[in-house]
């Protein structure tokens, strides 16, 4: 067979470990991931389930479910599900799903006081349990006589919405649809599968006081690529100066450093933030209480395997992929500051040119790695070398996807446990 012209793999090689040997060498031998991680509707079906249905995935920010009555509509791994405030404002999450027959309750985020399906008007209460079953009695005519059946055979109370796990931390909503997490563990297996995943994140940002920043801007972007290509494009700075020059000038590329805890995350950060005193980056209030340590940093973290945060002492840029199909991918991004940075009419309009800003860093990252999804389909490229000083981060998160897809659990360690190259 012609080494140029080679054919896909086969699905079943998808979960098996030697299709990634060239992904486990050392990151300075080793190659990408094979191209069909990134085109074939096969390895994408399969990767739903190994990877989105099996662990914590970013769905939404927590100020879109903020006050009682909030209710998030999105989707994981196929399926749609509810993320909701409810009355005592605790977060739940559910599949969208009706427990009659199955409708779909929600095709739109809202605020309510339950959840009514279109179809036969189930009623739901933002706790998940089912409060109304209108004309569904226990009770069948013969005739002129009404006979009572078995109360027994139906009670509304074993009819809830299907719950998820669901947990947040700083402004991030994340669900895991697995059995274990959702219905078998207890709260402290759940929380501590949760602590493990996002590693020495929540006590490295703690003083940002994340929880409480809000919702600014955000915008949508339908991305002809794959949600990983999204995801590496994040993770390295090598193209800073070939496809962000403006970024450049304010984030320089010999100005970022590695920066990586235990966790199912990748982390960089950018220090000093910003050499032109006259960038946006610079001129909005920092957080109350920050860290000394913080103010002068930008951090750049992907946590596995979908939300991007670029977070400063002033503002975050954050961005969570949705997967629609091998090749297309739904971005929604978000900024959001500190309380109150928006009081006076200065910072407003030091914001709107941070909002113009981020919107042109990303359209130049979505026409890149749009061109990359066209280039992965041509059948002559079997994967390319990794490049040391920059892509060890991609190493980790190709190396994180062969862990899931073939079954493995693995905590990727830190900086001080990971062996030294010279």
């Amino acid at each position: 067979m012609n080494s140029f012209n080679q054919q896909r793999l086969p699905t079943e090689s998808f979960t098996k470990p030697e299709t990634y040997n060239l992904s486990r060498l050392p990151v300075d031998q080793a190659s990408t991931l094979i191209p069909d991680a990134y085109t074939a509707p096969d390895f994408f079906a399969l990767e739903q389930e190994k990877v989105f249905a099996m662990g914590w995935v970013a769905v939404g920010c927590l100020p879109q479910v903020s006050k009682p009555g909030d209710i998030l509509v999105t989707d994981v791994a196929g399926r749609s599900i509810l993320v909701v405030r409810d009355k005592k404002s605790k977060l739940g999450a559910f599949y969208n799903v009706c427990r009659h027959r199955g409708s779909k309750l929600l095709f739109e985020s809202c605020n309510s006081k339950s959840i009514r399906c279109p179809y036969h008007a189930w009623v739901y209460g933002l706790d998940g349990k089912c409060l109304g079953t209108p004309m569904f009695k226990n009770e069948k005519t013969v005739g002129a006589v009404t006979e009572m059946l078995d109360a027994g055979q139906f009670d509304k109370r074993d009819y809830g919405l299907y719950p998820i796990a669901v947990r947040s931390w700083g402004f991030l909503v994340f669900v895991n649809l697995s059995a274990e997490a959702a219905d078998d563990a207890t709260e402290t297996d759940v929380s501590s599968g949760f602590e493990e995943w996002l590693g020495d994140l929540p006590e490295k940002f703690q003083s940002h006081g994340l929880e409480h920043w809000t919702i600014a801007s955000q915008k949508n972007y339908d991305v002809a690529s794959n949600y990983k290509l999204v995801a590496e494009n994040f993770m390295e700075y090598y193209h800073l100066p070939f496809v962000h020059p403006e970024l450049s000038n304010v984030s320089r590329i010999e100005d970022h450093h590695r920066c990586q805890g235990p966790g199912m995350y990748t982390g960089m950060l950018t220090t000093p933030i910003s050499r032109d005193v006259d960038s946006v980056w610079l001129n909005l209030p920092a957080a109350e209480g920050l860290e000394e340590q913080h103010q002068q940093a930008a951090y750049h973290i992907w946590i596995f395997p979908n939300v991007a945060i670029t977070l400063l002492p002033n503002h975050a840029f954050c961005l969570i992929t949705d997967p629609i199909n091998a090749d297309q991918t739904l971005e929604r991004t978000f900024l959001l500051i500190p309380p109150g940075t928006l009081d006076n009419e200065w910072h407003q309009a030091m914001f709107g040119e941070l909002v113009t800003f981020w919107d042109m860093v990303n359209t130049q990252d979505l026409g890149i790695v749009e061109r990359v999804q066209a280039g992965l389909s041509n059948t002559a490229f079997q994967g390319g070398r990794m490049c040391y000083h920059f892509e060890e981060p991609l190493h980790r998160y190709h190396n994180w996807v062969a862990d899931r897809m073939c079954g493995i659990h693995r905590v990727p360690p830190g900086d001080e446990d990971l062996p030294q190259t010279n």
